[in-house]
């Protein structure tokens, strides 16, 4: 068998092109929600295998209530407190709380402390900053500590989720992404188990759903 032979300095060459440090305060800094969110690692930069940001909840802000549809999430808890709802779960995440969301699943977090809570979070695979990218406010030099968002911040949010596999739960026409969503990996998939495990999840998730 034929071997392929590299020296160090190619070893070298060819792992260092990727690696990459971003340093305290250092990202891409973005309002979502009246959140503030920095993105650390695009879905370019590690070969789309996960992207990586930093969140940053005031006191009395949270999102709505959703389901992604294409991604895994990680949550790791570097200060302060949220209240996380999970399917029907409510639990407190606190410094040093480590939260794993397979996708498909329902949550929502919440900041009800006076004090602003960070995290540090991850999506695999990666592409979903693209998202943040394409509907969060840029923050600028002027910006205060609090960013008050608008109905418009708000409407794009909603228009853009479903481009992205996001589905609001409540939101107008849920339950048919939803079922529409799922019913297109069925119909694409060749493998039983996953038809029959989509079907369980289509039932679950509409029957939960608001009307």
């Amino acid at each position: 068998m034929d071997q392929v032979s590299i020296s160090a300095s190619q070893f070298h060459a060819l792992t260092m092109q990727n690696v990459k440090m971003v340093q305290p305060g250092e990202g891409i800094n973005l309002w979502f929600f009246g959140i503030l969110v920095t993105l650390k690692a695009l879905g370019n930069e590690t070969g789309d295998s996960y992207s990586i940001y930093e969140v940053m909840v005031p006191p009395g802000r949270g999102v709505p209530k959703h389901i992604r549809t294409q991604e895994d999430e990680t949550y790791y808890m570097l200060d302060g407190e949220l209240m996380w709802i999970i399917g029907e779960q409510e639990l407190r995440a606190t410094k040093g709380s480590f939260l794993h969301l397979p996708r498909f699943v329902p949550h929502t977090f919440e900041n009800n402390t006076n004090k602003t809570a960070c995290m540090l979070c991850s999506c695999a695979p990666g592409g979903f900053e693209k998202y943040f990218l394409e509907i969060a406010k840029m923050v600028t030099t002027s910006d205060s500590a609090h960013h008050e968002y608008s109905n418009d911040e708000i409407n794009l949010a909603f228009k853009m989720a479903e481009e992205y596999g996001i589905i609001f739960v409540g939101h107008r026409e849920s339950k048919g992404k939803v079922f529409s969503f799922i019913f297109s990996h069925m119909h694409q998939s060749k493998h039983f188990f996953f038809f029959s495990f989509s079907v369980l999840v289509a039932r679950l998730l509409i029957c939960r759903l608001p009307s």
